[in-house]
């Protein structure tokens, strides 16, 4: 939560990818600040 600056949800969200090798897929740009980024669903299209 504290290095990147995320809630709760959002840190427990990044953990499970990392973890798990996974892309975030999320609108909230709060991902962005993070190394593994994020895509958004228009981004599958």
């Amino acid at each position: 939560m504290d290095a990147h600056g995320l809630d709760f949800d959002d840190a427990y969200q990044y953990t499970a990818a990392e973890t798990h090798d996974l892309t975030v897929i999320s609108y909230d740009t709060d991902f962005d600040r993070t190394p593994r980024g994020r895509k958004t669903p228009s981004d599958f299209r």
